[in-house]
């Protein structure tokens, strides 16, 4: 060191240091060594030493609260530790004997060039301050900087040998200063394409540049530091000293100084405390830097005892550069400032360039990127070069950049950047869409906020045009996105058109890295941003910012199509993100986050295609008092609305609470609009919420779009919530769009939902409440419904694509209304076409009240398996159309069905788009059942409805066709699978052109009866009251067919429907004790009490006391085994006066269940179930109906739904007798019926049951067969083309009706008859009392 003379001898010294140890005794003495560099002194001298000052930390200061942790699940990765490198010095270059001094080889020469063989020592004195404008240094030369108070000041340093300053186990501790000097000019003073101002090591160069080690190079708060704080506590000791510089990052959202300015603040080291792990600050702090248990900011040390930089700041942005190009490169312990030339290729601080795979090992290590111009560290057309533990801060354009997209193999870690700006604005734009930005190659003559390269309208701390690298450990703050990962068909600049697709490429390792305060500039962008598109024509450069897909996969060429390749995925492992915009957005197809958490972050993440989160914290709220939720949106997950996959599992959701909320756009007013009056909406009476969105919410979904609809792409499983108010955890905006109707997620578990069982969430329409154990969730305007009920299928979300090609404007036909295809929320209702609606509900059926969803001409449709999907188009029945099974689950069976006009004949085809199977052509089935048992190639025509059960062959979609990850799925979409149906019909533009009747098919698989404490909104089917009111009709007749028996358990039986025929008998029991009225209801049996604990049935409507329908067509009824009791409740009410009244009701409910022998008890707890006089039982001398078994998920006996033209009445345990007139089954139910299905049968035959068949047909058994006979009033089937049978629409029946044999059920054992004579005892004793 040099010092200035005081007189006297004395000279002032500077020199810092930082004591190992605390200095408790004021008297303790202090060495200080004085090492002699180049040689003793002598004769020897005698130093003196007064005034020695030293800086303590101030112990008047009160701290802020410890911290219990740092991380919950990240894992903070960090660097290992440097051993003897922080201390002393081996092999040092300048040591070596031979060395010839600058000054005595060049004098005072202001442009040097070394030649071959020269091995030149630069001194303290050697330059004299002197500026060079060119040193050259010849392969074969050396020049070697000794470890000393050195400055150079030169326009052009071009190394073509080597190049020592240090080495790696010889870190300099002195001062070395390297200055570039030079206006902005478009000539070459370096080699030609260099340009000035700068360093170039090329050909066979080698250049080591070693200054001192330091470490870490940056490391977090211990604590948070507050405004007027003037220390920081530190996660990790550092040996860094007083004097130098360092920088804490901001802990807010916006990094971008557009309004109000950053709030990274740097500050000068006064003290160093506590074996490094305390610094004092000459200054105070202005703003909070946040550290708590949840994240905490950085702190990066920006100086170094070697500096790079140019010689003063440039207005024109035009500062020195450095670039390898050699045959090594290695820098380590270097700050450089000033650095990189705006918008001037190749012109960059710290710059690896087309080195390809270097022949020994080349590095940045530890080194400092300052207010740079261009870049920070850059690899440009290079593998396997690593890049650790480098600070970069204040940078323009993308920092650490990896260029063309070949660059593969190379190692950034432990790296830190932060405050990165665009060149220009920031790159904005529509939802998804983004910008379309353009740039030109080497361009010369740019204005200030143009670009060369476009993507820095998008700059990131880290940016990889190929992803095929290890990135370990960094931290990014800041930037438009602190990682960007642009998608690149083919590598631009040097290797435009080599076969090779860098978007195809996934992470080789993508773990321990932290990115936070970045994706301000747009709504889309986020702390680690997947997306974007480059590509290059001629010298233009064309970057689409917005949303574009990529597909990762083994292959790199470009002859590979993207669904054929070996699959891969992106994968983040072990990532922290907080107070961002959007955490992870993720445009690819193919994506994994792994171990992660997040804090403060508006949206957790957006992943596209098979996408998987996993393991994973996402907080809302922390304890940042600092951080900002003023018109900040914070959604947990938002799923997306067509053909992605998103799967969500292990994941902790945290700190989404009403009292932290704030909506979207009132009603009337622009979006983006705010009113705190509006996050506690009304949500009673079925009012929808009219805001744009909802605010701090976990799980939401898209619903802008009409064109977009979802299928099962959507689950979850093994969440946790935290801190989270009920109704924060599940919204869908309800609009009338295709995405708000088809919203729908997979709970696997029921976790995601709290029903603690597997549970399908579906929109705010009935049409997702296949039956009645589905509740609706007004808290969150949707459907849940069990997805596993017990004793039933289970149930799947499928997806089916249907479209009349041949029709304008109808569904996905040709001319559809642009309106109609528009991606933004808008009014749809011009779009309708029709309607889809679910078995069992509507025209044709008991409950008329349809449980539907419009359909538009944006074909696609999405809802719940168990029962099967009736199709209504508006314009009737078309001549022509498809049907895709794009998502009908393997094993799972969804018929469908349309009306035609009777007679219609059909050709029926199955094709692939492909050609990988051959085309099948589908025959007419016997049967509807028949047409079930074998969907594969078949279709069924009642003369009402065409019936159909799409699926995908095996071959093509099987129990393999789903994206799996951690025992949970997703089911694949497929839809190159399609069943063209094209019906005889004459033809009116596309449709038949006889009309249609609506009719929606019942169906006959029965649904479980929901608990009684399952939480509902609805309405059950149990009046609050007994009935005392008369009536308000009389039946015009009297049912055919009472029971015989009483229950033998303990069922609580509701009537279903009503008879409207006379009847053929009189009820042999009724109530013994007395009405105090009459009831609104005529019964089928007498109730006995309902069993503790059995819930009753619940319907979509609540029951009147004054019913006033009565169903059109008699009673059938179905029996049920005595093993579980049966609760059922009124479908319908009568239509027309009964003829009679019933002669008693239960004034009381009874207490108890009646016994095998006894009349009922006198209380009940439900509407009472009461038979009318005047009905006569006429048994048969053999039961001829046996009951079947159907279990409900709650241990009772299932009840049927209505099938067509069957009115389903309540039945107890005893089988139905044989009498005249009985409804029987449509003709095409299969005697073959499964035990879920409640079939009719007949009598005892042989082995088999006879069928109950129509209303003009029965089977006998005669001779061992059963055998039909007619049963219509006046003989055969009237207009008979066949063989004189009938169906039940009144329709002749073909010849040949195929027959089969129901078997026999073993499970029915001797008791069954023995209740069977005691239940006709109870009955006939019931009558008598009566």
């Amino acid at each position: 060191m040099s010092g200035t003379d005081q007189g006297g001898g004395w000279f002032i010294y500077k020199a810092g240091f930082t004591s190992t140890v605390d200095f408790p005794n004021p008297t303790q003495s202090v060495w200080i060594r004085n090492y002699l560099k180049e040689k003793p002194i002598d004769p020897p001298v005698v130093f003196s030493i007064r005034d020695v000052c030293f800086n303590k930390i101030s112990d008047s200061w009160d701290p802020p609260p410890t911290i219990s942790s740092f991380d919950e699940k990240f894992d903070w990765e960090r660097p290992t530790p440097p051993g003897a490198e922080l201390t002393t010095q081996n092999n040092c270059p300048h040591t070596q004997p031979g060395l010839v001094k600058w000054e005595d080889a060049f004098g005072t020469q202001t442009s040097v060039q070394l030649t071959s063989g020269q091995k030149i020592v630069v001194t303290d004195n050697s330059f004299g301050g002197r500026r060079f404008d060119k040193i050259e240094i010849a392969e074969g030369a050396e020049l070697i900087f000794s470890d000393a108070t050195i400055s150079l000041t030169v326009r052009a340093l071009v190394v073509y040998g080597n190049l020592r300053i240090g080495g790696p186990d010889c870190r300099l501790q002195g001062p070395i200063n390297i200055r570039f000097w030079g206006d902005k000019s478009d000539g070459d003073i370096l080699p030609s394409g260099f340009g000035t101002k700068g360093m170039a090591v090329l050909g066979k160069g080698e250049a080591d540049i070693y200054g001192r080690r330091f470490f870490p190079t940056w490391t977090r708060l211990a604590r948070r530091v507050r405004p007027g704080d003037d220390r920081a506590y530190l996660q990790e000791p550092v040996n860094w000293f007083v004097g130098q510089e360092v920088v804490l990052t901001t802990t807010i959202h916006d990094d971008t100084d557009i309004g109000e300015p950053n709030q990274n603040e740097i500050f000068t080291i006064k003290a160093v405390g506590d074996g490094g792990s305390v610094i004092q600050f000459t200054t105070s702090a202005k703003y909070l830097h946040y550290a708590g248990t949840e994240y905490q900011g950085e702190v990066a040390l920006l100086s170094r005892n070697i500096n790079i930089e140019s010689e003063e700041p440039d207005k024109d942005g035009f500062g020195g550069h450095m670039v390898f190009n050699g045959a090594r490169g290695r820098v380590a312990g270097v700050a450089t400032r000033y650095m990189g030339q705006t918008n001037i290729m190749a012109r960059y601080p710290f710059h690896f360039h087309l080195m390809g795979l270097p022949s020994q090992q080349s590095l940045f290590s530890d080194n400092v990127a300052r207010d740079t111009y261009f870049r920070c560290f850059v690899i440009h057309g290079t593998h396997g070069i690593i890049e650790t533990e480098n600070v970069a801060f204040n940078a323009t354009g993308n920092c650490f950049y990896v260029e063309d997209g070949v660059e593969e193999n190379n190692t950034v870690s432990y790296n830190f950047a932060a405050n990165i700006h665009t060149i220009g604005n920031g790159a904005s734009g529509g939802a998804q869409v983004g910008e379309t930005l353009y740039g030109t190659i080497n361009a010369g003559g740019l204005q200030s906020g143009q670009r060369v390269q476009p993507v820095d309208s998008t700059a990131a701390g880290f940016y990889f045009s190929n992803s095929y690298n290890e990135i370990i450990g960094n931290v990014a703050s800041g930037g438009w996105s602190g990682f960007g990962f642009p998608g690149l068909p083919e590598p631009i600049g040097d290797f435009v058109g080599t076969d090779f697709v860098p978007q195809s490429r996934p992470f080789k390792v993508f773990r321990g890295n932290i990115a936070h305060s970045s994706g301000g500039y747009w709504l889309d962008a986020g702390c680690m941003y997947v997306g974007g598109k480059l590509t290059q024509q001629g010298s233009t450069l064309t970057y689409i910012s917005g949303r574009s897909e990529r597909w990762t996969m083994a292959e790199s060429n470009k002859g590979v199509d993207d669904w054929k390749g070996t699959q891969l995925w992106m994968t983040f492992e072990n990532t922290k993100l907080f107070a961002c915009n959007k955490g992870i957005l993720h445009w690819g197809n193919r994506v994994e986050v792994k171990k992660a958490e997040m804090h403060d972050v508006q949206r957790s993440v957006t992943l596209f295609g098979e996408a998987w989160l996993d393991d994973t914290l996402v907080n809302g709220a922390s304890g940042n008092e600092g951080a900002d939720y003023t018109n900040k949106q914070h959604d947990g997950f938002t799923f997306y609305d067509i053909s992605v996959k998103s799967l969500i599992t292990n994941t902790e959701f945290r700190n989404y609470q009403l009292s932290t909320c704030k909506d979207w756009a009132l009603p009337g007013n622009p979006l983006w609009t705010f009113d705190d009056s509006y996050c506690h909406p009304d949500y009673g009476g079925g009012v929808s919420r009219t805001i744009f969105g909802h605010n701090n919410v976990v799980f939401s979904g898209l619903f802008h779009s009409d064109e977009f609809k979802p299928q099962q792409i959507s689950a979850v499983g093994g969440i946790k919530y935290t801190n989270v108010d009920y109704e924060n955890i599940i919204f869908i905006k309800f609009a009338e769009t295709g995405a708000s109707r088809f919203f729908n997620i997979i709970d696997h578990d029921g976790s995601g939902t709290k029903e603690g069982r597997p549970t399908i969430v579906g929109s705010n329409l009935n049409w997702w409440q296949v039956c009645d154990d589905c509740r609706y969730e007004q808290r969150w305007g949707t459907w849940l419904c069990p997805k596993k009920p017990i004793g039933f299928p289970e149930r799947e979300v499928a997806n089916v694509i249907i479209e009349t090609p041949d029709i304008p404007a109808s569904l996905g036909g040709i001319g559809i209304p642009s309106s109609c295809k528009q991606q933004s929320l808008g009014n749809y209702s011009n779009c309708n076409v029709g309607y889809v609606a679910q078995w069992g509900y509507g025209p044709g059926n008991t409950d008329l009240v349809k449980r539907s969803t419009p359909i538009t001409s944006n074909s696609g449709i999405t809802g719940i398996t168990g029962r099967g999907w009736y199709l209504w188009l508006n314009g009737g029945a078309p001549k022509k159309f498809t049907v895709s099974p794009a998502q009908v689950p393997n094993g799972v069976l969804l018929p469908l069905a349309t009306s035609y006009p009777s007679g219609t004949t059909f050709t029926v085809t199955g094709s692939h788009t492909w050609g990988t199977i051959p085309a099948v052509t589908f025959s007419l089935a016997a049967s509807l059942d028949d047409m079930l048992a074998d969907p594969s190639n078949k279709y069924f025509f009642d003369n009402e409805n065409f019936y159909i059960a799409p699926k995908i062959p095996d071959t093509l979609y099987n129990k393999d066709s789903r994206y799996e990850r951690g025992g949970y799925f997703i089911w694949d979409v497929y839809k190159d699978w399609t069943i063209t149906v094209e019906a005889s019909c004459n033809n009116k533009g596309g449709w038949c052109s006889v009309p249609v009747v609506e009719r929606v098919p019942s169906w006959i698989k029965g649904c479980p009866v929901p608990p009684t404490d399952s939480p509902t909104a609805q309405p059950t089917s149990v009046p609050t009251s007994t009935p005392t009111s008369q009536p308000t009709s009389t039946p015009t007749a009297v049912p055919t067919v009472a029971p015989t028996v009483a229950p033998t358990s303990q069922p609580t039986l509701v009537p279903t429907s009503v008879p409207t025929s006379p009847p053929t008998s009189v009820p042999t029991t009724v109530p013994t004790s007395s009405p105090t009225g009459s009831p609104t209801l005529i019964p089928t049996l007498v109730p006995t009490s309902q069993p503790t604990g059995v819930p009753a049935a619940v319907s979509t409507a609540a029951p009147t006391a004054a019913p006033t329908v009565v169903p059109t067509v008699p009673p059938t009824l179905i029996t049920s085994t005595p093993a579980s009791p049966t609760i059922r409740s009124p479908t319908s009410a009568p239509t027309s006066p009964p003829t009679s009244l019933p002669t008693s009701i239960p004034t009381t409910p009874p207490t108890s269940a009646p016994t095998s022998t006894s009349s009922p008890a006198s209380t009940q707890t439900s509407a009472p179930t009461l038979v009318p006089v005047n009905q006569t039982i006429v048994p048969t001398a053999t039961p001829s109906t046996l009951p079947s078994t159907t279990t409900s998920p709650f241990g009772q006996t299932a009840i049927p739904t209505t099938a067509r033209g069957i009115n389903s009445t309540t039945s107890p345990t005893s089988p139905v007798p044989s009498a005249g007139n009985q409804t029987p089954a449509p003709s095409n139910m299969s005697t073959r019926v499964p035990q879920t299905a409640s079939p009719l049968m007949g009598e005892k035959c042989g082995d088999t049951y006879c069928r109950v068949l129509t209303k003009c047909l029965v089977d006998v058994c005669k001779m061992g067969k059963c055998v039909e006979e007619q049963k219509v009033s006046g003989g055969a089937c009237e207009h008979s083309s066949g063989d004189g049978r009938c169906n039940s629409k009144g329709m002749c029946l073909a010849a040949g009706s195929p027959t089969e044999p129901v078997p026999d059920d073993d499970s029915l054992e001797w008791w069954v008859w023995l209740l069977v004579a005691l239940g006709v005892i109870l009955l006939c004793g019931g009558l008598a009392i009566g």
